[in-house]
């Protein structure tokens, strides 16, 4: 019992077949690889919106876990708000000594940094923003220009020039 038959003809392709299948998959792969070009820098987008949202929410912590003012029970009766006497940014390079909402009014770091002060390598090209605001007790989205209970707190994470960001909002109360 023979399970093969031998063949004298030899079956093979032309050149003139192999350079139209040639031509063919080139003229597929082409679109193929753009869209998928595509998809692979799409992909890096949400990376980059989750490290900014953690880049945000590590420092919205920070913020959120200082006092009110300088003295809750006696807040300032001007409505400044940022860094006081010796809480500016250059007065101690180490670290951020602040110890109220306000006094990350403006602050402005690129590359993003730990509380010490040690640049976070891996995040160069990420900034984070602070503005604090004093808002209407009434109506949380109104800034006041007076002084109130409410202090709204905006952290906003940008990269690749300031094109991209993500904002985030929290209120932090006396009462």
């Amino acid at each position: 019992m023979r399970l093969f038959k031998l063949s004298n003809e030899i079956a093979g392709f032309t050149l003139a077949e192999i350079l139209v299948a040639v031509v063919v998959i080139t003229v597929a792969l082409v679109p193929l690889i753009t869209v998928l070009g595509q998809g692979v820098k799409r992909g890096k987008d949400p990376q980059k919106i989750t490290v900014a949202n953690m880049l945000a929410q590590d420092l919205m912590e920070e913020i959120m876990c200082k006092k009110f003012d300088e003295d809750p029970t006696s807040p300032d009766t001007t409505s400044r708000l940022g860094p006081d006497g010796l809480e500016t940014r250059a007065g101690n390079p180490t670290n951020r000594n602040y110890d109220d909402v306000d006094d990350f009014d403006g602050f402005n770091e690129s590359p993003p940094r730990e509380v010490d002060n040690t640049i976070m390598t891996e995040y160069t090209g990420f900034r984070r923003r602070v503005i604090v605001d004093y808002v209407s007790e009434t109506n949380l989205d109104l800034v006041s220009t007076s002084i109130t209970r409410f202090k709204r707190v905006t952290v906003t994470v940008s990269w690749e020039n300031d094109t991209q960001s993500v904002v985030l909002r929290a209120i932090k109360g006396n009462y």
